[in-house]
């Protein structure tokens, strides 16, 4: 039997993916579960890491009894998943307590006093990274304070794949891109050593979050590259076969950008997901504060391959808002629509599609989970009036979404010599007319994948350079996702929303900063 397979495993923030690619016809089949979250207390969101790796097994499993598919043609595993939060594990890579995903504020007080105290700026100049509540560092620095004993039996503090990876190899390892995204450690240090040698720690970073005493839980980084194997144990739970080798992986939005065909700096990376995540790639020397980093002062930031700088603008305000509200909110025209039948869903997007856009139409601030500028920052919608109905609402939600990608998108043009066509991925990529949207919106091309699993395409044809499938990640990927459909903006609709994103703007900045949490 042929090795031709290339398993990649994406866990992200609510639902871990299997996906098998075969590397001689580029096809592909994916498995998914969805891994709930628990908010135990107000500001907390939190995910048994023991669900997560039931789910992943699950899926694995699934795949290997799909028709055609065996374990014995897998050539190797690779890995992305969600950056932040943290998953703290023993020696053997089990999970001392529930992981705490990035989402978590737990932490915003302690960080808005940071930030109050200057810290920002000098963390950022070394790590690259803004500083916010869902960071390992904070994150950290409140379990410290609030959960001494479950440190005291912690072995490593680690990120979501890495996690995974520990439960599927025996091995327990932080690997370089995730490492680098978190704020714990000194990327601007690596780079000026031409990205040679270790990536040490963030030495402010642990001393203001005062972690001095839990440095023994913050892993030397490995490479993307690095390689290990299924060990015996969880080739009895994954029905992989043991031995069969894993290859370290990249965090998610590294490889989103990636697996979008991006590496280089010729175009901006967006994902429109439960969170905007908006990123360009520059020269990691550039990555300084009086440079491009500090031009654009970036949510995060991290080590993506090629020893590149990954500059990433990111809140949580992307899509998932639309499922809210159709779901949570406007509920009455989505009962109607799953009375007959209709996919509610596509049914609310078609209509969206026929509707016309009028200048006096609500907006929406889809600040539903925070904003950049503010964890406790709280979404409204804006210029009601008594014509408006379910439709002229939910058109609104759609448009604050794409408009508060362009508020990020606008940051990291700002830092660049020329606008930069846009590469789409995420749930809105489901929709015609949202796609249309975001290039009206952002009023650039917008270029859209048939694959919808990009960061696995990344992952997958990393893995396959580790055991020699491919020449290269850039050549894997264009083999597993050759081809991208372009939506070009409307000139007259664009011109209509260049002056609703100067309404927006205005709007936005002044309710992201209300003080909603005392």
């Amino acid at each position: 039997m042929s090795r031709d397979l290339l398993l990649a495993i994406d866990a992200g923030g609510s639902v871990v993916k299997a996906t098998v690619f075969d590397v001689t016809t580029g096809t592909s089949s994916t498995a998914s579960r969805s891994v709930p979250l628990d908010r135990p207390a107000p500001g907390q969101t939190e995910r048994d890491a023991e669900v997560l790796w039931e789910a992943t097994t699950a899926c694995v499993r699934e795949l290997l009894l799909r028709p055609g598919i065996a374990a014995e043609r897998v050539l190797a595993v690779g890995f992305t998943g969600h950056g932040n939060g943290l998953y703290l594990v023993d020696a053997q890579g089990r999970p001392t307590r529930a992981a705490v995903m990035a989402a978590d504020t737990r932490a915003a007080a302690a960080v808005r006093r940071w930030v109050a105290a200057g810290l920002a700026e000098e963390l950022q100049a070394r790590s690259w990274n803004g500083l916010w509540a869902g960071q390992p560092g904070p994150i950290l620095a409140d379990l410290a304070a609030h959960e001494p004993d479950v440190l005291a039996r912690t072995h490593a503090v680690l990120s979501c794949k890495d996690y995974l990876r520990a439960r599927l190899t025996g091995v327990v390892a932080t690997e370089l891109s995730d490492a680098s995204a978190g704020g714990l450690y000194d990327n601007t240090a690596w780079a000026a050593a031409g990205g040679r040698g270790e990536l040490g720690l963030n030495e402010p970073a642990i001393a203001a979050f005062g972690l001095d005493a839990l440095r023994r839980l913050l892993r030397a980084p490995i490479a993307s590259d690095s390689q290990g194997e299924v060990s015996a144990e969880a080739a009895g739970q994954t029905g992989l076969v043991a031995g069969t080798p894993v290859v370290a992986g990249l965090v998610d939005n590294a490889a989103l950008h990636h697996g979008s065909g991006v590496f280089d700096g010729s175009e901006i990376c967006v994902g429109a997901g439960t969170w905007s995540v908006n990123q360009v790639l520059v020269p990691a020397r550039d990555a300084t504060m009086d440079s491009v980093l500090g031009a654009i002062r970036p949510t995060a930031a991290n080590i993506a391959l090629g020893g590149l700088a990954l500059l990433c603008e990111a809140s949580p305000t992307s899509a998932s808002t639309f499922d809210w509200a159709i779901s949570r909110a406007l509920t009455a025209t989505s009962a109607a629509d799953r009375a007959a039948g209709r996919d509610i869903y596509s049914a609310r997007l078609e209509r969206e599609g026929r509707r016309r856009q009028r200048r006096d139409d609500p907006m929406f601030l889809p600040f539903l989970d925070g904003s950049r500028a503010d964890a406790g920052a709280r979404g409204a919608w804006i210029g009601l009036s008594s014509s408006n109905g379910e439709d002229e609402l939910l058109g609104a939600v759609l448009e604050g979404v794409c408009l508060e990608h362009r508020r990020h998108i606008e940051r990291l043009q700002a830092a660049l010599p020329q606008r930069l066509p846009v590469r789409l991925s995420g749930g809105a990529t489901k929709s015609p007319v949202w796609c249309q949207r975001f290039a009206d919106v952002l009023a650039v091309p917008v270029q859209i994948s048939p694959v919808s699993e990009l960061g696995s395409v990344c992952a997958a044809a990393l893995a396959g350079v580790g055991v020699g499938a491919f020449a290269d990640v850039a050549s894997g990927v264009q083999a597993l996702n050759p081809t991208w459909r372009v939506f070009e903006p409307d000139p007259a609709t664009a011109g209509f929303m260049a002056a609703r994103y100067e309404r927006y703007c205005t709007v936005a900045e002044l309710l992201d900063r209300l003080p909603w949490e005392e």
